[in-house]
């Protein structure tokens, strides 16, 4: 009888732990967010923000909507740019969200990135975490000269795949946070994964006169194709 007993318990054991191999096995856990990482980035966009600000001008964000599709990673840079603006005491005034799936890349539409332009002022500053303005030769020609200041985030492979140096010269772009193509990114040690903002972004900003190149922290040739 006690042998029974044990038997059983056993069993139930076994099935316990078959149960849970399954299930463990069945969930996709989220990958850990550097969230130092992130941070910076969100600090380095609302510095750039803050430096193209005109007098009494204000911020409009462009960005995902994570309530639709979580990411994390984007929540924490979100709320580091937020509160870089708030320690200047600058305004946010409206944030345009983008619905898409973030395992897919994404851009904003140009008819909404025309219209935003067209209705802001130069004092303003228009700050997209989707790259960008990818415009149509229409809508260029229609906007005429670009009144506010435009800061992206291009990340992943997105600068090497358009034209950065002409947006920056034609004014549709003032500043990026840009990632380093893989070829540039600096290992000092090969033993571990570089990691911080400087091994694996740098900051590209528009010429400041007609004559003058686009001023850089890495080599010329990052977004051209």
């Amino acid at each position: 009888m006690r042998s029974r007993k044990c038997t059983e318990v056993i069993a139930a054991v076994v099935a316990s732990a078959a149960l849970a191999i399954i299930v463990l096995s069945s969930c996709e856990f989220a990958p850990r967010v550097d969230r130092k990482l992130h941070a910076e980035i969100g600090r380095s966009l609302a510095r750039e923000a803050l430096s193209l600000l005109g007098q009494g001008g204000q911020i409009t964000l462009i960005t995902r909507d994570t309530e639709a599709f979580r990411q994390p990673a984007l929540d924490v840079l979100l709320d580091s740019f937020k509160r870089e603006v708030r320690r200047a005491q600058a305004v946010i005034a409206g944030t345009q969200l983008i619905q898409a799936d973030p395992l897919r890349p994404v851009e904003v539409p140009s008819g909404d990135y025309f219209e935003l332009i067209r209705r802001s002022s130069g004092e303003h500053v228009i700050v997209s975490l989707l790259g960008p303005p990818l415009l149509t030769e229409e809508q260029r020609s229609k906007l005429g000269r670009v009144k506010p200041k435009i800061v992206a985030f291009c990340s992943g492979g997105l600068a090497e795949n358009i034209d950065l140096p002409r947006l920056l010269e034609a004014g549709l772009l003032h500043s990026a946070v840009v990632s380093r193509p893989v070829s540039q990114i600096a290992v000092t040690n090969p033993s571990k994964t570089p990691n911080s903002f400087e091994q694996l972004y740098t900051t590209v900003r528009a010429p400041t006169s007609s004559n003058a190149p686009a001023q850089t922290s890495a080599p010329p040739d990052i977004g051209s194709r």
